[in-house]
């Protein structure tokens, strides 16, 4: 028998010899974040446990795009031979690329690239645009081009040429070919329509103006572009858990993904068309541990009374319940049924639940009577609302009452809901060139309403002319002249007809043709839609809205109302894209909001249709209805 002490000395010397011969397992190493910690964001205690309290959104600026392109059909005022030796060559390459000069393509094997840089007709041009935030592969947005030399006096008519669209794409010293392709652009250029008719002018002002221009949605994303949300306390489990909470409050897979530790990314869903700022808002008012039906009641509850108190951040608190969901309709049911809440409390709660979905009906209800209120400052939020989460034929037709009202700003926006609907109300149009089919200038819509007279066009999105009410006429006698009078709109001294004369800069036969004196048969002749045998015109969308504007100017467009008052037709034209949302600039929504940082390190590239045509004042030819 061996004794214990005996043991111990025999053990002793194995044990020495394996620890110094690393047979031992060491203890786990501890992984050592890459990323700095920061504490958690200061917050109000009703927004404690958020997503906002934890992690800060980056990559939420929008990110910028470049290239070279070609811009062709000028009337004579381009030109590119003034640019540098190295644009020069760049585009002398991506021409021979497209086949110009070569022997296998026959239709471009005798117009060699140096042919195309030296007319007048063409014109090389930097294109710039702004990648949306979330922006998802095939999401359109418009584009600006500017011409590469002074020898560009307009870029009024220009189509661009198919443009690739990358970090730095427009360097004039460093002109290379495109690699990471973010976006590609294409389509008619559109110039401030105050300067369209006015090529050849002397004024620098006016010639640096029309060097400019824009493509409205011409611009593509090829690649999706992620929101991300940077973890304050980076973990692995914590950024696991946030991915869980996303997909399941929206009930998809890849809404958010764990990128790492670090990071998580986020995906727009679809059913928010682009808006990646409704989306993302809703995001960081999730509360981790929220998905609970016993949580989201309880939460809702202190919500609610925090919303009663004086000087409330009412927008968080309105994030906050959307993004409770359903559990929290009872409280919300119960503010809505409340006579005595103050208007903006009624609307936050109103407006989450109306996006969260409410059964009742009570959400909608209430948004309706913000809608009609002419003295509510939540007017044009609601309009907003209700048409985003609501299509039913009670919201249309809520809408078409709108439509007669004194604000523009309602009118404009119930008309653009309502179009989107589909609505009766709005006879909608397609204009192009009946020349060729494919060529869609524009949509041409007819509101039905009985409000002031009103032309309304936009400068994003989809091109669309809109006309509120009865179309209107030209003031006759009429004597209008543009383009330094190469185009001539007069009536004759009998009929109510106008005739409408234009000759070219490049002085080929001239265009003379009659139309009837309303001015929906008068956009259809500019257009391109209707040839009555004496010869087509080809004006493009801006040059369109540059006539119209000339007109309205000079007061040539009334309507008779059905008293047989005469009244004179305002044109309104979008203003330059901007953010214009009224739902998160209503008044008192953005009181006492939490001040927080989202400062980081900005990524500069993303991680891996209506009655038959023909009627009266309606164009008279062929006309196609939109798609």
């Amino acid at each position: 028998m061996i004794r214990p002490r005996r043991l111990l000395r025999i053990l002793a010397p194995v044990w020495l010899a394996s620890v110094l011969c690393g047979c031992v397992t060491p203890p786990p190493k501890v992984e050592k974040s890459r990323y700095d910690e920061h504490p958690l964001r200061d917050v109000p205690g009703f927004m404690q446990g958020t997503l906002y309290q934890m992690a800060d959104l980056q990559n939420d600026t929008p990110f910028l795009v470049s290239g070279w392109g070609l811009t062709v059909n000028l009337n004579a005022t381009g030109g590119s031979t003034h640019i540098s030796n190295n644009l020069k060559a760049f585009m002398t390459k991506q021409l021979e690329a497209r086949g110009f000069g070569s022997k296998l393509n026959p239709s471009l094997e005798h117009i060699t690239p140096g042919m195309v840089l030296d007319d007048k007709n063409t014109a090389v041009v930097a294109v710039v645009g702004e990648i949306p935030p979330g922006a998802r592969k095939g999401q359109w947005f418009d584009v600006t081009v500017f011409g590469a030399s002074d020898e560009v006096t307009s870029l009024a008519r220009g189509r661009l040429y198919d443009t690739p669209l990358t970090i730095g794409g427009a360097d004039p010293i460093h002109p290379d070919s495109p690699v990471n392709v973010f976006a590609s652009a294409s389509g008619p250029i559109f110039v401030n329509p105050a300067l369209a008719l006015r090529s050849g002018s002397a004024d620098p002002a006016i010639k640096r103006g029309l060097q400019r221009g824009w493509v409205i949605g011409g611009g593509q994303v090829t690649s999706d572009r992620p929101l991300l949300l940077r973890l304050r306390t980076p973990e692995n489990r914590l950024a696991r858990t946030i991915e869980f909470r996303v997909n399941d409050y929206f009930h998809q897979d890849k809404v958010c993904t764990a990128f790492d530790m670090g990071f998580c990314q986020l995906w727009t869903p679809g059913q928010f068309s682009g808006d990646w700022e409704h989306f993302s808002k809703i995001v960081l008012h999730l509360y981790l541990q929220g998905g609970s039906e016993a949580f989201a009641r309880a939460k809702a509850r202190d919500l609610v009374a925090e919303a009663r108190k004086p000087g409330a951040p009412l927008q968080d608190i309105s994030y906050c319940l959307e993004g409770l969901g359903q559990y929290a309709m009872p409280e919300m049911s119960a503010v809505l049924a409340d006579p005595s809440v103050p208007p903006e409390m009624r609307f936050a709660v109103a407006r989450a639940a109306a996006y969260v979905g409410d059964p009742s009906g009570a959400a909608e209800r209430t948004l309706f009577d913000f809608a009609r209120d002419n003295d509510s400052n939540f007017q044009l939020a609601a309009v907003q609302v209700l048409g985003r989460v609501s299509r039913s034929l009670a919201t249309n037709r809520l809408l078409r009452g709108l439509l007669d009202v004194d604000k523009t700003t309602v009118r404009v926006e119930a008309y653009q809901v309502l179009a989107r609907n589909h609505d009766p109300s709005v006879e909608t149009h397609v204009i192009g060139s009946n020349r060729d089919s494919t060529d869609e200038k524009f949509v041409l819509d007819f509101v039905h309403c009985k409000g002031a007279p009103l032309i309304y066009a936009t400068r994003q999105g989809i091109p669309r002319i809109a006309i509120f009410g009865r179309v209107p006429e030209l003031r006759l006698p009429l004597t209008f002249s543009a383009m330094d009078a190469h185009l001539m709109i007069a009536s004759g001294s009998m009929g109510r007809e106008v005739t409408i004369f234009y000759r070219d800069m490049l002085h080929r036969d001239p265009i003379q043709m009659t139309s009837p004196a309303d001015l929906a048969n008068v956009i259809a002749r500019l257009a391109g839609q209707i040839d009555d045998g004496a010869g087509q015109l080809d004006f493009t969308y801006a040059e369109v809205l540059a006539i119209l504007q000339g007109l309205s100017d000079e007061r040539k467009l009334h309507v008779t109302s059905s008293t047989g008052q005469e009244l004179a037709a305002a044109l309104m034209i979008q203003q330059a894209p901007q953010s214009n949302d009224a739902i998160d600039r209503a008044p008192l929504l953005d009181r006492g909001r939490p001040q927080g940082d989202n400062a980081g390190p900005r990524l500069d590239s993303p991680p891996a249709n209506p009655p038959a045509p023909g009627a009266q004042g309606r164009p008279q030819g062929p006309v196609g209805l939109a798609r």
